[in-house]
Formats: structure tokens, C-alpha cells, sequence
């Protein structure tokens, strides 16, 4: 029989606690997916679900929403949880200005598509730019009870949301900007979310 030196046994020891632990937290789920819904998630998305005239801004929309980021598990009351929405949000719009800019790199210009498009990415940005100020609003005052509504930060997420819906607006009936037009249904959606939780 062989003996194994103290050393040997100790690396030995460490390789099996390394791999016991990736084990433990592949099987737990933690490896990428989805957060776990806090209470606090929860509750925020049955009252925004309620609050709103919006029959797809569900309490199962709202979850799936927040659960898309680790952040919201983190978050310790309402106005954090309203951080990592609206930068979900501010993330969504980015990703339409991106494919707005990409559009406009093919399409002719002088046309009513490229001028449709060109105003949508100015929205697009100010939107982004008006959901920082959003932000900021909530930043800056963290920790004031009842801070989110003293602030008019309903009003900040409504203007945002206005602007974009702007763009929705300058594309009917613009041939070639069906996908677009999808897009901002979905980002209405999520407007009207973000303005239920807060």
C-alpha cells in the first residue's frame, strides 16, 4: 500500500473542495440564471401590476423583467428596485438606437424612412439622457421616505416615455420599420412598468 505525503493528501483535499463547491453551485442554480423573486420584487410587481391601465404589464411581465437582472435581487427597498428597472429600460433603448443607427446606415437618403428614422434616434437619446435624470432624482435622495413621488418621478418616466412613444408615431406607415415599430411596443410596455412601480 502506498502512502500519500502530507502534501499530496492536502492538494488533494483542496481539488476536491474546489470541485464539491462548483458542483454544489451549478446544482443551486446560482451559475447564471435567474435571481430568486425577493419579497420585495414580488410585492413591487403585484402593486405595479395593479396600478396600471396597461392589461400587458402583468405581475408575471414585471417579474420576468426584474428577475432579467442579478441587481434586483440585491436591491433593498422600492427605489433601488426602480434603479435596476429603469436601467433595464435605459438598456432596451440603447438597443433600439443601436439598430436605429443601423437602419439609417442603409437607407437612402432624402427619404421619408431615413427622416422617420433620424428623428427616432434623437428621441432615443433624449429618452436615455431623461431616464438619467430620472436617476439621478432617486440617487441623490435614497433613503427619503416617500421620495419617489414627493420628486414627480412619475412625471420623469412619463416625459421619457412620451418621447419614445413619439418615434412609434413618425414610423406608421414607414415601409421597412415593422421590426422597429415591435420593438417600441415592447418599450411602451416597459415605460408603462417602470412608471407603475414608481
Amino acid at each position: 500500500m502506498a502512502i500519500m505525503s502530507p502534501t499530496s493528501i492536502f492538494f488533494s483535499m483542496i481539488v476536491l473542495m474546489l470541485l464539491s463547491n462548483a458542483i454544489t453551485t451549478q446544482a443551486g442554480g446560482s451559475g447564471g440564471g435567474k435571481p430568486k423573486a425577493t419579497s420585495l420584487i414580488v410585492e413591487a410587481c403585484k402593486n405595479a401590476s395593479g396600478e396600471t391601465q396597461d392589461p400587458d404589464v402583468t405581475k408575471e411581465f414585471c417579474l420576468s423583467t426584474l428577475q432579467s437582472d442579478k441587481r434586483s435581487a440585491k436591491a433593498k427597498d422600492l427605489p433601488g428596485l426602480v434603479l435596476v428597472s429603469i436601467d433595464i429600460l435605459k438598456g432596451r433603448v440603447t438597443d433600439a438606437s443601436v439598430k436605429v443607427k443601423k437602419m439609417l446606415q442603409n437607407t437612402k437618403k432624402g427619404t421619408l424612412v431615413m427622416y422617420a428614422l433620424s428623428i427616432c434616434e434623437l428621441q432615443y437619446e433624449n429618452v436615455v439622457s431623461t431616464l438619467n435624470i430620472c436617476q439621478a432624482m432617486i440617487k441623490d435622495h435614497q433613503g427619503d421616505k416617500g421620495i419617489l413621488h414627493s420628486l414627480r418621478l412619475p412625471h420623469c418616466v412619463d416625459i421619457a416615455g412620451d418621447t419614445s412613444n413619439e418615434c412609434q408615431t413618425d414610423l406608421e406607415d414607414v415601409p421597412g420599420t415593422e421590426a422597429l415599430q415591435t420593438d417600441n411596443e415592447r418599450l411602451h410596455i416597459l415605460f408603462n412598468l417602470n412608471t407603475a412601480l414608481v
